[in-house]
Order: structure tokens, then C-alpha cells, then sequence
């Protein structure tokens, strides 16, 4: 789906809109957190990593991080199965906490950037 998602606004152009998209920005002047995903969509179905990154660093890499988690469920699909993770809750309440620096780093650099 994403995928199919960054082809959509590649072939359209959506990123290079002469306007924001972001309602949050349009009422704030600050970026949202997922600020450049639609353009690092696009840089990424160019092949354009590092430009996909420094539109939005997370997003990219979740979206990243989802390939291998797709493939995988793929090919448990054939078996009528599904890829599933269980993780101890000490491990994720650490992983939370984890997750919410990195989504708050990466809002940082998004308003430090000026996205």
C-alpha cells in the first residue's frame, strides 16, 4: 500500500505542490511530526534515500522498517498465517518510551529544518 502510495505522488507530482497539504501547518506555521512524508514518498520511489530523510527522517524509516515486515507476511499468507510479534511488557513500556523520544526528536529537527 505504501508503495503504491509513493507512486501515486510521484506520478501526479503531489510533491511538488506550491502549498502545504498539512492542516496543522496551515494553522500553526509549525510542521506536524509527519510533515515531508508525502515528498519523502516520492524521493524514496525515485530511489532518492538520502533525500527521503532529510524530508522526514521517522517516516522514512518506518516506512523502511515495514518492507522486511510485509515480505514476511507475504509469504505466511500462502500458509493462511501472519507474522506476529509478542513483546514482554518491561520491554514494551522501555520500547514506548523509546519510540516517543525518537517520534519528538524527529519533530525537532523537523521545525529546526524549517519543513
Amino acid at each position: 500500500m505504501a508503495v503504491a502510495a509513493g507512486l501515486f505522488v510521484y506520478a501526479l507530482g503531489l510533491e511538488r505542490l506550491p502549498f502545504t497539504v498539512c492542516t496543522f501547518k496551515a494553522f500553526t506555521g509549525w510542521p506536524c511530526a509527519t510533515c515531508g512524508t508525502t515528498r519523502a514518498a516520492a524521493r524514496l520511489v525515485r530511489g532518492d534515500l538520502a533525500g527521503a530523510l532529510a524530508l522526514n527522517p521517522a517516516t522514512t524509516l518506518a516506512g523502511l522498517g515495514l518492507v522486511p515486515w510485509a515480505l514476511c507476511d507475504l509469504a505466511l499468507l500462502r500458509r493462511g498465517r501472519a507474522l506476529v510479534v509478542s513483546v514482554a511488557p518491561v520491554l514494551r513500556r522501555a520500547l514506548t518510551v523509546l519510540l516517543a523520544a525518537a517520534l519528538l526528536a524527529n519533530w525537532a529537527y523537523l521545525v529546526a529544518a524549517g519543513r
